[in-house]
């Protein structure tokens, strides 16, 4: 086994290290960490001779750790996030003075209902702060972009269930169902007869079984129509607005929705419970007081929607 001096060893290689093992490049590495890519590629070579191992190797899709890196980076990681931590213990945050970015993945409730908001807010408090959102990464590249520092926070339905997570169940989402106002329903419930009658518009469909709409209807033997499909909510209403099809929104669209495209808004004939909005971040963020105030904020924002 290659020993290595600790007495020698430059600690900014470690840094190094761990960006490379993020971006498995050379240029991508050196653009975070805002250096030339010879000192990159000098300080790759510099690990490689400390560590008696080629740590990454050349591939089509770009650098491939070695079983050494991928030995190393859990503690790797550890030792710099604790370092981070210490050096963070003392640091004060002031939001107008703050120049920042905050990274958000989230679906189009959030987009739709909270995000406005919550720019409104944090520019009046951090008008140095940018908030940028982005869709909710497929199963297992979330986490990956949360440890890494990618991302700051994922707002989803769904827990992330990776070691060094934090999940915080922000509120709990209702179901308002809309249709045209030339129906003239006068009731707040929507009557199940013509639910069941009516074509409905759906979001992503080839399976919609595991919805809890489809769900609650079938425990009852009951079935819906489905007349169109499209990708997000904010194309349900403009879909039904035209062809008095019904759609089902989270309840904090639906007023919204209704001014927008002339619809009303009614409680579901049946009801289909409630689902989860769940934010996530990672423990690397744990002691950042700037991290930990955005997401004060995004709390406020969730609670006032």
């Amino acid at each position: 086994m290659h020993n290595v001096n600790i007495k020698s060893f430059d600690l900014n290689l470690l840094a190094v290290f761990m960006t490379l093992w993020d971006t498995r490049s050379v240029t991508r590495a050196s653009d975070r960490l805002a250096l030339t890519q010879p000192a990159v590629s000098h300080a790759l070579r510099r690990l490689r001779d400390a560590m008696g191992d080629e740590l990454f190797v050349n591939a089509k899709g770009g650098l491939v750790p070695t079983s050494r890196s991928e030995a190393l980076i859990g503690p790797v990681r550890e030792a710099l996030e604790k370092i981070h931590q210490a050096l963070r213990d003392q640091e004060t945050f002031v939001p107008s003075l703050a120049q920042r970015e905050f990274n958000i993945a989230a679906g189009d409730l959030v987009e739709f209902s909270i995000m406005p908001q919550l720019v409104e807010h944090i520019r009046q408090q951090a008008p140095g702060i940018v908030i940028r959102l982005g869709p909710v990464p497929e199963e297992g590249f979330a986490y990956q972009r949360l440890e890494s520092g990618d991302l700051d926070v994922v707002i989803g339905g769904q827990p992330l269930k990776e070691l060094g997570v934090h999940n915080e169940t922000l509120t709990e989402i209702n179901l308002a169902t809309l249709i045209w106002k030339r129906e003239n329903l006068s009731k707040p419930r929507f009557p199940l007869a013509l639910y069941l009658k009516r074509p409905h518009v759906v979001i992503r469909l080839p399976d919609r079984q595991g919805s809890i709409v489809d769900q609650t209807l079938a425990q009852r033997g009951l079935q819906r129509q489905i007349g169109a499909v499209v990708q997000n909510f904010m194309a349900m209403p403009m879909v039904a607005a035209r062809t008095g099809y019904i759609c089902n929104v989270p309840s904090r669209m639906a007023s919204t929705f209704g001014e927008l495209f002339e619809m009303s808004v009614h409680e579901p004939p049946i009801a289909f419970g409630t689902s989860p909005l769940i934010m996530s971040w990672h423990k690397r963020f744990d002691g950042d007081p700037a991290h930990a105030w955005f997401l004060d904020q995004v709390r406020s924002m969730v609670s006032l929607a």
